[in-house]
This record gives C-alpha cells, structure tokens and sequence, in this order.
C-alpha cells in the first residue's frame, strides 16, 4: 500500500509540473494572439482567447491548491478544444489558419490525463473536423472574417507557434517517457524484490514442513526403540547385580571378563538410547533438569573423550576461564561441545598438526557466556551456508556423517534458552559461536530438600503397585525391579480399568500410548469411577508423537517418567506421588 502511495504522489506532480508548463505556454502564446486578433479587427475572438487563457490561469491555481491534476488536465485540454473550435468557426473552417491546432488538443489531455482521455479528445476533434467540412453543404455558413490580406501572415504564423509548441510538447513527452521509466524500474525492482521473498519464504515452508516430518519419524522410531530399550537395559542391569553377587566366589579372571563383557553391552544400550534422546530434540524441548554448569571441567572432559580425533589434524588451544558457568543439563552441553569440537576436527585433513588448529574459547559479553568454536578447516562453500542446520545435511563424504551434528546442537541449545550461529567460514577456517544463558547465582538458594527427598534413605513401607504396558518384557523387567514392593501386571488395557479401581492399589504405573487403550483412556475411565484411583496414576513413555499426548502430560508434571526407565527416579517418582496422595487426602 506504501508503494502504490508513493508511485501515486509521483505521477501526480508530474502532471502538476506539466500543467505549469502548458498553462505558461497557453497564457504566453495567448497574450500574443488577443493583442493580434484585436488588431485585426476581431473583438470576439480575442475575447474567447482571453477568457481561455484566464480560464487557465484559474485551473492551475486550483490544481496547486489541492484539486485534482487529473480534473484540471482535462479542463485545459477542454478550453483549448472550445477556444480552437470558436476560432475556426469564424475563421474559415477547415480551410482557416486556427484548424491547424486541432492537432494538439489529444496530444494534450494524453500528455495531462493518459492515453484514454487522448482518444476521447481525438474522437471530438475528427466530430469538429466533420462538421465543420460538411457544414456548408447542409446550408450552415461558416464565415472568414480574417482580412484577405493578413491570411497568408496568420497562417505562418499559427504554423511557427505550432512548431514552438510541438517543441514543447515532445519535451513534455520525453519527460513522461523518463518518468515512465523510472516507475517501471521500481516496479521491477519491487516485483524482483518480492520474488525473492516469496522463493525464500518457500525455502523456509519447505524447511519447515521437512522438520515436522523430521519429528513425527523421530518421535515414533523413539517410542518403538525405547519400550525394547527398557526392558533390555533393564535386564543387564540386573543381570549384572545379580553376577556381581554371585560370582565372588568364581576366577578373578572369570568375574572380570564377565563384568566387562555386560559393562560393553550396557554402554552399548546407552549409546542407543542416547541417539534416540537425540532424534528426540526435533520434536520438543528439552525435559531434563537444568542447573549450574562448569563450562572449563565440561571442555576437558570433551576433550578426553573425542581427542583422538584431533590429536593427528590440529593442534588444540583452550581459552576457558575456570569460573564461567552455564545454565543448561550437563550431559547435554557435553554433546553441543563434543558434535562441534568433532565438526571442526572433520573439517582438517589428517597429516599437518603443526599447520592447523582448534580454538575452544569462552567469554562473558553482555550477560551472556559465548562459547567460541575456530579452525582451520576446509570451509563451508557459500552456497551451503544456508543449510547447515537443517537435518540429513553434509557436506562430508558417504560414511562420514549423517548430517545430524549441526541440526541436533541447534535443537538442544534452543531447548537450553541458547542458540549457535556461524561467525564466518571461509577456505582457511570457520568460526562457531554458541551462546549460553549464564548460570544463576545458586549461592544463596539454601538446597531445600523436599520431605519425600529427606526421607528416602529411611525404611520404607512395602507398597502395593500395578504396572499396565503391552509390552510383556517392560512388564517382566518392572516386576522384577520393583520386587521389593507388592508387583501386579497387566498387558490388557480394558481389564486393567477393573483391577485398578478394585485393587486398592497405593501406586498405578500406566504406559501412556498402547495399541488398544492407551493410558489416557484408563485415567479418563477410572476418574469417572473414582477420582482417588486415578489420582494415583504415574505414566511411562517411550516418545510422545501426538499432540494430545504432549498436552496431556504438562497437565502432570512430575507424575510422568520416559524409557529406557531410571529405577532410581521411578522410585523417586513412586514415593513422590504416595505422599502428594496422603497430603491431598486422597483428593483429585
């Protein structure tokens, strides 16, 4: 709306310059014909003159008072028709000296209005022309009172005042034409500049529309890998307790190969369980807790663990003050720091140490702790640059990478109240920064301990506990974990609403999404029955993919655990939702 404000402004006073132009020209030409058609003994003419002239004297004063170009460029064009017309009238007709202006009448109001009004004015002159040629032969005289002998004086001239004003009018053209220009080329610069956007708004549709594919794959590969994940965790987890006892009395030897042997197998569920944590960062925030973070101990131990990547490509500096802390989840700002330390490592071929290097580097600025990743690298190309973040994206060979790096360090920092941006990139090096909320001053928070928090290592009580889940081994697992409490199951969603609300259970531990009743379904069915049961409820999931399931679990913060499952924190959570139920008297 702006633009077309401002290219209807401009055309307006270029009509405006150009009808001070003509009405100068009007009046300036005038003058010399009322002095002339005076002298020659024509009074009448040279009045008509004289009123068209002051006719348009008036109409410029009252287009630069504010009226309407447009109006007045017709009323100029208009008097100058009537004035050509009365003049050739009684000054021969076609045949007369005055005809010769016609000409300019659609020229004019084509040059003041536009192009349509020049073909209204045309039309008028070729009816005036037509009547004026046939008038005498329908018996209309058309009477010459110019004097005989100052014919041939008139004619030259009204022909040397035409060649003046065609002179004038051209400039009025060429002006027009320039003009005409200049709005195209806006009009072009404007269309090109929305192409653009819309092309760049499209690439970020496209972006975005991949993203959300990219979260409903993620949170449904997480869901289908965690629930085997539990209970295979689970179980060499209690395998290994379970040989820890009882092979004390076996060969060293023996004991430690076995230890290892479950150790490897552990560390290889946890790698699974990690890379399932990570497709999870592109369908919501982080859960995990945040806290105080030391940005120094968390680089070096970044360092121990993916050294060997860049031991034989760079040489490593660190600029990490001790005392600069982060807010965010440790585990976390480990893997921000390990994808980019990696990145950059990947970005070095291997052989020079001494020609390269990696700079880590933090600094406060502004209330924020930047975090500075800079090598010596290959470079990212610039046609690249813009989709460095988005997921499945490398520029590493086949086998090198999936293109995770970047997006995943994104999605956690962003879930952290951080962010990454690339300072620069060229072929002799590139540059992260990160920047992280710094940590509060947890100084003078006195670490309050909550009564379920201060009473966990005292005796507790034997619990009577329900576990519903599909999965039969989830089922199996918990059993067994929770064997120091009073453990039933179930696998069948329907059935499991009966025993629920006839049990008289102290805790229900419901999987949240099951093929047949999902755990939302038992809760809406048992509140219904009776409020006290459902108020007892804690749900497992292994990846939320539905909004519902997302909205329903932020109605119940602390009430919800995610597999694979941390028996520790289920215990926590167990006891937690014991004792909210006694202190709210078993009120929903």
């Amino acid at each position: 709306m702006q633009e077309m404000s401002d290219l209807l402004r401009a055309e307006e006073s270029r009509r405006l310059r150009l009808l001070n132009v003509v009405t100068l020209l009007f009046v300036a030409i005038g003058t010399v014909f009322v002095y002339r058609y005076y002298r020659l003994g024509l009074p009448e003419i040279s009045i008509a003159t004289l009123a068209s002239m002051l006719s348009g004297g008036l109409v410029l004063v009252w287009v630069r008072r504010g009226g309407s170009s447009v109006t007045g460029g017709m009323l100029i064009a208009s008097a100058l028709f009537l004035l050509i017309m009365y003049a050739s009238f009684f000054l021969g007709g076609v045949q007369g000296p005055a005809f010769d202006w016609f000409y300019v009448v659609p020229i004019l109001g084509a040059l003041l209005v536009n192009a349509r009004v020049g073909w209204f004015f045309t039309g008028l002159v070729l009816l005036a022309a037509g009547f004026l040629w046939l008038a005498p032969t329908y018996g209309i005289q058309v009477p010459n009172k110019m004097p005989f002998e100052f014919r041939e004086e008139e004619i030259i001239s009204n022909r040397l005042s035409a060649v003046l004003a065609i002179g004038v009018l051209l400039g009025a053209l060429a002006a027009q034409q320039r003009h005409s220009r200049g709005i195209l080329e806006r009009v072009n610069n404007e269309l090109n500049y929305e192409m653009n956007q819309r092309t760049e708004m499209q690439a970020r549709v496209v972006r975005t529309e991949r993203a959300a594919s990219m979260g409903s794959l993620a949170a449904g590969m997480a869901h289908e890998i965690n629930n085997p994940l539990t209970y295979v965790i689970g179980n060499l987890e209690l395998v290994k307790a379970y040989l820890a006892k009882e092979l004390k009395s076996s060969l060293p030897g023996v004991k430690i190969e076995t230890e290892a042997m479950l150790s490897e197998a552990l560390d290889g569920a946890y790698r699974v369980a990690g890379l399932v944590r990570d497709l999870k960062t592109f369908t919501h925030a982080s859960d995990e807790e945040m806290n105080s973070v030391d940005l120094a101990e968390i680089l070096d131990r970044a360092v121990k663990m993916v050294g060997h990547e860049v031991k034989h490509r760079a040489q490593l500096e660190i600029d990490c003050p001790e005392d600069i802390k982060v807010l965010g989840n440790s585990g976390r700002v480990l893997q921000v720091v390990i994808n980019l330390l990696t990145n950059a490592a990947h970005s070095i071929e291997p052989g020079s140490v001494q020609n390269n290097w990696i700079r880590l580097s933090a600094t406060l600025d502004d209330g924020r702790v930047l975090f500075k990743v800079v090598d010596t690298g290959s470079g990212i190309d610039p046609s690249r640059v813009e989709r460095i973040f988005e997921p499945f994206f490398t520029t590493k060979a086949v086998g090198y990478g999936m293109g995770m790096g970047l997006s995943i360090t994104r999605n956690i920092l962003q879930s952290m109240g951080g962010a990454i941006d690339l300072e620069y990139s060229s072929p002799r090096g590139t540059a992260f920064v990160v920047a992280f909320p710094p940590s509060e001053s947890l100084e003078s928070e006195a670490p309050a301990k909550s009564a379920s928090a201060l009473s966990v290592s005292a005796p507790r009580p034997e619990l009577k506990v329900l576990v519903i889940d599909d999965e039969k081994q989830v089922l199996s697992y918990l059993a067994m974990s929770l064997s120091h409490h009073e453990v039933e199951v179930e696998a069948d969603g329907r059935n499991a609403i009966r025993v629920a609300a006839e049990g008289n259970f102290d805790v229900i531990i419901c999987d949240l999404m099951m093929p047949q009743v999902t755990g939302m379904e038992i809760y809406a069915a048992l509140k219904e029955r009776d409020p006290s049961v459902a108020n007892r409820m804690i749900f497992m999931t292994g990846g939320v993919f539905m909004q519902e399931a997302a909205d329903f679990l932020g109605r119940f913060g602390g009430r919800w655990i995610e597999k694979p499952i941390d028996l520790a924190e289920m215990e926590s959570r167990i006891w937690a939702r014991v004792e909210a139920v006694q202190a709210q008297g078993s009120v929903t």
